[in-house]
């Protein structure tokens, strides 16, 4: 049965004049003793600032059905939630449109306009993709039944591999009643608009779990997205391929498009790419009325293809710009370097079934490269089980997983910055040092960081052998360290300003 639903725009019609209502009631309101003038000059202003919002709805249409489509079929077939939470929740900023889902076929239909709509289909193994040219049979093709070993024999493991009790004693060394209060302030709305949405928190010091919480709806079996969390999780797969000898971060990256006679592009080397100064003329963080990053993810049939077609705007290796099509890029590298079949296997043979990652998950494009930068799923737990391997140094239960020096280099700025990124990470910073000394707490040098979209926090300090993740629905937020993980600092003793030892370690870091 094909499940259909639709936000009419004469819904949005009315939405918007109950809007415009709103703000002349507010402005007469507040200007009653102002000139008429005023009033309706700040009218105006409004009027032409949601004309342009509209414009650029309008002009990117395609481009936003593309990730109705994508997030909607996403959600409902690989994790397992319904089509209408997706739209209510993840969805609720699109202001009309609607969608079709097809569970037989395992797609999904979505649009922002009726002129424009776009399918995405779920293919085994490989998780969804959009269809262009409506050839959904040619993307169901790409199925690989059987890629993702069934790990749940691994439930019943203890813990780190499984989910049952270590039987280790509980960590000892902290203030649980502050942990607690600080996990309580993830999970509080203080702002009625600006909410935080948290899905899922979990804290693991010394190894073991002592903190865990799930909003209503969401428990710890739950796959939840990273966004751009996933870069560093791909940052250990490119660690691996070093390990196996497969790539070397300072050869040039192998696209043939870019070593033809006289194109400066050949001297663009993986670990410009993994540190993202590869000077191509692209970032996350071009808007326009066709973002870049949108066009990456949802309006192109590869990823890295898209990428790798840009000139360059700096020369390699002297300009900082995010880029998730470096990381794509990469994963088309590895591609190449291992052939597909043992490329679509490296996550899962050589990563998640080491960590008992049982739920872990990249999705591919639609050209079948792996979409490291963006397209990660996995339960919180899942998250913490890869932060206890970089907390490590890429050694898990005695196994060296990651070449030795590699979690060190990935921590690591650039000699020529910025301070805040090292390769696939965020790194703290003098300013979150000096931010937290203000509030009393000693921010140890080596904390760094997986960030992504909506709030997705995955933080690793190796020398207090505490990593935290926090997952959730945050439309609106920056990359640098919550107040709200601040308070969790204050339940350990060796962050406090006024019980560290001038001689701590930590400060030589």
């Amino acid at each position: 049965m094909i499940e259909c639903r639709d936000r009419p725009q004469r819904r949005f019609a009315k939405c918007c004049l109950r809007f415009l209502w709103l703000i002349i009631f507010s402005l007469m309101k507040l200007f009653k003793r102002v000139s008429l003038i005023i009033v309706i000059t700040l009218l105006v202003l409004t009027l032409f600032l949601g004309g342009g919002v509209f414009w650029v709805l309008w002009e990117s249409r395609d481009l936003g059905a593309g990730y109705c489509a994508k997030l909607l079929a996403t959600g409902v077939f690989v994790l397992g939630r319904s089509a209408e939470s997706v739209w209510e929740q993840e969805l609720y900023i699109a202001p009309f449109g609607g969608y079709e889902v097809d569970p037989e076929a395992k797609t999904v239909t979505a649009w922002l306009f009726p002129s424009a709509k776009r399918t995405a289909a779920y293919r085994e193994g490989l998780g969804v993709a959009l269809a262009f040219n409506n050839d959904i049979q040619a993307l169901k093709a790409q199925a690989r039944p059987g890629l993702i070993p069934n790990l749940e024999s691994l439930k019943d493991q203890p813990w780190p591999m499984g989910d049952a009790p270590s039987g280790r004693p509980k960590p000892e060394g902290y203030d649980e009643a502050k942990v607690a209060k600080a996990v309580d302030r993830l999970f509080s709305e203080p702002r009625r608009f600006l909410t935080r949405n948290t899905r899922a928190v979990v804290i693991a010091y010394k190894g073991e779990i002592i903190a865990e919480r799930y909003a209503p709806g969401f428990g710890p079996d739950q796959r939840l997205a990273g966004w751009s969390a996933g870069k560093s999780i791909f940052h250990a797969l490119m660690g691996i391929a070093v390990r196996d000898g497969k790539i070397n971060v300072n050869d040039p990256a192998p696209v043939p498009s870019w070593h033809v006679p006289g194109d400066p592009r050949a001297a663009i080397t993986i670990d410009n790419l993994l540190r993202m100064r590869s000077g191509i003329d692209y970032s996350d963080f071009d808007f326009n009325k066709r973002p870049k990053l949108e066009e990456l993810l949802f309006g192109n049939t590869g990823a890295a293809e898209y990428y790798m077609s840009w000139p360059l705007a700096y020369p390699p290796d002297t300009h900082f710009a995010y880029a998730s099509g470096s990381t794509n890029l990469l994963s088309w590298v590895l591609r190449q370097a291992y052939g597909d079949e043992a490329y679509y296997q490296l996550p899962y043979k050589e990563l998640f079934s080491k960590l008992g990652m049982r739920s872990a998950l990249f999705e591919a494009d639609a050209a079948g490269t792996l979409i490291g930068s963006s397209f990660f799923f996995a339960t919180a737990r899942d998250f913490i089980r890869f932060g206890l391997l970089y907390q490590n140094d890429g050694v898990w239960q005695g196994e060296r997983i990651l070449p030795e020096g590699w979690v060190t280099a990935g921590r690591t700025p650039s000699p020529k910055g910025p301070d805040y990124y090292g390769a696939h990470w965020w790194l703290s910073t003098a300013g979150d040092r000096a931010k937290a000394k203000e509030r009393g707490i000693l921010l140890p040098e080596d904390a760094f960081q997986a960030n992504g979209y909506e709030g997705q926090k995955l933080l690793v300090i190796p020398s207090m052998q505490l990593v935290l993740v926090r997952l959730g629905l945050c439309h609106f937020h920056d990359f640098s360290l919550l107040d709200e993980i601040y308070d969790l600092f204050e339940a350990f003793p060796e962050t406090r300003v006024s019980e560290a030892r001038q001689d701590d370690p930590l400060k030589k870091r």
